[in-house]
């Protein structure tokens, strides 16, 4: 399935009829509730504004060269063929722009979101998508109903340790180096060991996951990505750690 061009959609349409052409995506979603949804992790609100984000898009091609990078990954990965959709990133996002540099993405077993913006390098579009795309891939080798909040933190970690691998170190996000190993150990038993079988719902799994309110920041992430390179010097062949539960790839990380 190729990347949807989602510049032709955004060309003539209002940002609740774009969001329409997504409800056949979302089981039981509507227009409004899906619009709300990508704008909190990361989409523009889609305004005027955007109409010329997305004009300086197309002319660098941008929908064409990320469609080869995916099918580049897919290859590599064997992973399944979903939908991508692309759209401009919101620039505004404070916390976006320090921790993504104004970049991200969104991933489910059977589609996946990019948010851009023009002044993202071919690199740093590569990182995200791979990010994105580990998602995809390990999302349809663990198949669940619901994700707890180790399966999410595994999650994290395996993709910013596949940016790492694919696309170089320089290209991974800012809080793989937030904190040493020592403290990324203490943060997993200070914090999260107690939860990590809490589910979407809990009150406290948002906050943990992206270290919220008096929690480190990028907490859930950072921490992950430290299990899952403790994990890696215990089982080198990292498509066999793609292929554990959460509960073993921890169990190798010894934390």
């Amino acid at each position: 399935m190729p990347v949807i061009h989602t510049d032709e959609w955004l060309a003539t349409e209002q940002p609740l009829q774009l969001c329409e052409r997504l409800t056949d995506y979302f089981r039981g979603g509507n227009a409004r509730h899906i619009y709300v949804h990508l704008i909190h992790h990361g989409m523009h609100s889609l305004s005027e504004e955007a109409k010329k984000i997305t004009e300086t898009m197309k002319r660098k091609q941008l929908w064409e060269r990320t469609e080869r990078i995916y099918h580049r990954l897919q290859k590599r990965w064997n992973g399944p063929d979903v939908p991508v959709f692309i759209f401009p990133a919101n620039e505004h996002n404070r916390k976006m722009a320090r921790d993504f540099n104004s970049k991200g993405g969104l991933a489910y077993a059977d589609k996946l979101f990019l948010f851009l913006l023009p002044q993202h390098s071919w690199k740093e579009i590569e990182a995200v998508l791979t990010h994105e795309y580990n998602h995809v891939c390990r999302l349809a080798k663990q198949p669940k109903k619901e994700y707890p909040l180790l399966d999410a933190v595994i999650l994290e970690g395996l993709a910013e340790q596949a940016v790492g691998q694919d696309v170089g170190k320089e290209y991974q996000a800012k809080w793989t180096s937030y904190y040493s190993d020592d403290e990324l150990r203490h943060f997993w038993k200070q914090y999260l060991d107690r939860y990590q079988m809490i589910f979407p719902s809990h009150r406290l799994y948002d906050r943990l996951l992206y270290g919220r309110g008096l929690y480190p920041e990028m907490l859930g992430y950072a921490v992950g990505y430290g299990i899952v390179c403790a994990a890696l010097q215990k089982e080198h062949d990292f498509f066999k750690l793609m292929e554990m539960p959460a509960e073993r790839i921890l169990q190798l990380a010894q934390f």
